[in-house]
């Protein structure tokens, strides 16, 4: 099978308490599939750009509107197979201050995402550091490090 390229927009949420909203999944066509965790986000539509897409994916995916991403603070290149179809993604990352620890909304749900996410939960840094859970991407304790000290990158960090 050919893997589908595609450009994603992900957004790290972080509380006042500097703590990061995560989103629970699973592939729901694999019998006994494996969770993980990863902060809200998702392909790019026809037309769109990163910073639109990640508008348009918290609001969908966590039901909070930003007024803006900021500036991107990571990219990551990754490979991966999801509902039976091999992805070559291009992600580049926000990070954004919400001004509360935010519920999340399932009413924008996709038929497949109200079949994949299985919850979500806000996580520290601690938290994330000790877990042996999957968490995407794998470099963010790295990320928040960075953003949580000094703010966004002068040029966004490679994950």
């Amino acid at each position: 099978m050919v893997a589908k390229s595609r450009r994603a927009a992900r957004v790290v949420l972080v509380d006042p308490a500097d703590a990061v909203l995560l989103i629970r999944s699973h592939d729901p066509t694999l019998e006994a599939a494996p969770s993980w965790w990863h902060v809200p986000g998702g392909g790019l539509d026809p037309g769109e750009t990163p910073e639109q897409a990640a508008v348009r994916e918290v609001f969908e995916e966590v039901g909070y509107r930003l007024a803006e991403p900021g500036p991107p603070v990571a990219t990551r290149r990754t490979s991966f197979t999801y509902l039976g179809q091999d992805y070559r993604q291009a992600e580049t990352f926000y990070a954004v201050r919400v001004p509360r620890r935010l519920e999340l909304d399932g009413s924008r749900w996709t038929v497949t995402e109200q079949r994949s996410i299985l919850g979500w939960s806000w996580w520290t840094v601690p938290d994330l550091r000790g877990t042996t859970d999957t968490v995407y991407p794998t470099g963010l304790v790295r990320l928040l490090d960075v953003w949580l000290q000094g703010g966004p990158p002068r040029t966004p960090l490679r994950l």
